[in-house]
């Protein structure tokens, strides 16, 4: 799964172009904060393909309106932010109160303890936030409403999935991973760049093993795959031939009864291969 994560923006004949486009924002938006949510929201369709069973191709920047990605993206990032503002107040407000009490009474001991319990806490706070993230924004993308990524009976069916917690595990791996190689690359004025490109790869990745515990999970507490809702409106030739392929579709009607049958034998075959990951595949979370 690792591997396959890692790979995942390496598909396609226009991969270099795409992660460097995803990289270049992430630079920018160390210095200009708004790209983030660009960002946020071409990771989000990153999980939307996955969360369909697509795992072979990534979403490419011209694709989307990017203005509509930017919107989704920061709905995601608000998802996110509650969350470690809410868990971060909750694991971080013992501590600050030790701290405050050691400086009142000037006593080296109880700033110690508080200091341990802070580092403590502040880790506690961090896996609780790795574990509900990725339930709440594959939920909100299932749903595709804001208010989805706040439903605590979700959260709580999805919380002590085995599937799901493997799935989180191995994202935190990545991010871990990922994470060094971009600090060592930063340390340079040459491999910064590289560094944010890598932080780019890396992001994806998390999403891809996300979108694929949630998915696996989810077919087994509900025994099929969830029905994923489109996204930012697509672009360009895309867009347009959907559009041709839907009034294709329309004007095309069964003229016997024969037909109908047919018809309702084809919808039937199709849905059966639409099967996505099988989640009883041990080997994909190797």
């Amino acid at each position: 799964m690792i591997e396959a994560a890692l790979r995942y923006q390496t598909q396609g004949e226009d991969w270099l172009k795409r992660v460097a486009i995803g990289g270049g924002a992430m630079l920018l938006a160390f210095f200009v904060f708004i790209p983030i949510f660009t960002v946020y929201g071409y990771v989000l369709e990153v999980m939307r393909q996955v969360l369909r069973g697509d795992t072979d191709t990534p979403p490419e920047w011209g694709d989307y309106d990017i203005v509509q990605l930017s919107v989704n993206g920061a709905k995601g990032f608000a998802i996110l932010f509650v969350y470690g503002l809410v868990i971060g107040a909750v694991t971080l407000l013992p501590t600050g109160v030790l701290l405050l009490l050691a400086a009142v009474l000037r006593s080296a001991i109880l700033s110690a303890i508080g200091g341990v319990i802070g580092g403590v806490l502040y880790l506690v706070g961090a896996i609780a936030i790795a574990v509900v993230a990725p339930i709440m924004i594959c939920n909100f993308l299932v749903k595709d409403d804001l208010s989805a990524g706040f439903d605590i009976d979700v959260l709580r069916t999805f919380v002590t999935n085995r599937t799901m917690l493997r799935a989180v595990g191995l994202a935190i791996l990545v991010n871990f991973a990922v994470g060094i190689v971009s600090g060592v690359l930063g340390l340079t004025i040459i491999g910064a760049p590289v560094g944010f490109v890598v932080s780019f790869v890396g992001l994806s990745a998390v999403a891809y093993i996300w979108a694929n515990g949630f998915a696996d999970a989810y077919r087994e507490i509900h025994g099929e795959l969830p029905e994923i809702p489109d996204g930012p409106t697509k672009m360009g030739a895309d867009a347009d031939a959907g559009a041709t392929a839907t009034e294709a579709d329309a004007d095309t009607t069964p003229s016997t009864p024969d037909d109908t049958v047919d018809s309702g034998t084809e919808a039937s075959d199709t849905d059966d291969d639409v099967s996505g990951p099988d989640p009883t595949d041990g080997n994909r979370w190797d």
